[in-house]
């Protein structure tokens, strides 16, 4: 009985969380974690800081099968101003039930002042040594790490796999990353509104942020997602990349999906919103064949 009234009351939740989406982000996204709380309780460690700056926390969701299980870092997006690591819950809910503990880490945004390229990829450069140094003391195995990024998330998680200066001023090389996953990712794209043009600005700095320009073939195993329905991100970032890790050797797989959105990509990561296409399994599926 108990088990129904929590269903009952997941779906009512959840619904309420669907309609919200369009007219309130956050609350939405709120509404949506309480939902995947309330259906699955993992247990999750808030707020470990992995750096000395207030903004450079993460939370881990420990795998509870297993005590050496892989990791996922998932970087979330939102244009480099928007996001909180409380608000993906349901993206770690989506891979713990893969048997992953995952980790999901904070970063500096937009308007704070410090909040310029490449400020962010550094936290998170900082947040994966964390990783690698302390989560086998939560279920995790620092030999098995793997990057997940969606939109600015997964451009950062490229940027600092491709850029070796970012895990190298951190004591890591791209040999301690088992894969990348990158979902709907601007990897390479001219800054053209307030947002952009101050967080990558000025025009002269442009090429520093791009992808493109530094696939040089030591990059890890990656993966690469995109929709050819997405409006907001162009399917060039993702072909381009693709195009230059083939040509320089790297071990790279595209897949494009035809219906989801921007957004769908990165809430079809959960099964509650995974139709025919089923971004987690198309990642778990590329990674579990990278684990080593």
């Amino acid at each position: 009985m108990r088990t129904f009234i929590v269903f009952i009351g997941s779906v009512i939740v959840l619904v309420f969380a669907l309609v919200l989406l369009v007219s309130d982000r956050d609350r939405s996204m709120w509404v949506l974690n309480t939902a995947v709380k309330m259906a699955n309780p993992h247990p999750v460690i808030h707020d470990i800081q992995y750096g000395a700056e207030p903004w450079q926390k993460l939370d881990i969701y420990p795998a509870q099968a297993s005590n050496d299980a892989p990791v996922i870092i998932f970087v979330y997006g939102g244009s480099w101003r928007h996001g909180r690591k409380d608000q993906y819950r349901f993206a770690a809910d989506a891979f713990i039930r893969k048997g992953y503990t995952v980790v999901i880490p904070d970063y500096i945004k937009y308007p704070d002042s410090n909040a310029r390229f490449p400020s962010f990829a550094r936290d998170v450069a900082s947040a994966v040594a964390w990783v690698k140094d302390n989560i086998t003391n939560h279920n995790g195995d620092s030999n098995n790490l793997f990057l997940a990024g969606h939109s600015a998330g997964a451009h950062t998680v490229a940027i600092l796999t491709a850029d070796q200066q970012y895990l190298t001023s951190v004591g890591l090389t791209e040999s301690d990353i088992r894969g990348v996953a990158g979902i709907a990712g601007p990897y390479s794209f001219t800054p053209d509104w307030e947002v952009t043009k101050a967080v990558f600005g000025p025009e002269s700095r442009y090429p520093l942020m791009d992808v493109f320009n530094y696939i040089d073939g030591s990059e890890p195993s990656t993966i690469l997602l995109h929709s050819e329905s997405d409006t907001q991100v162009g399917r060039y970032n993702t072909d381009g990349l693709h195009e230059r890790m083939i040509a320089k050797g790297v071990d790279v797989k595209k897949v494009i999906y035809k219906q989801p959105s921007h957004i769908d990509m990165v809430t079809m990561l959960h099964p509650w919103f995974t139709k025919a296409d089923d971004v987690a399994q198309d990642i778990d599926t590329f990674f579990r064949e990278r684990i080593r």
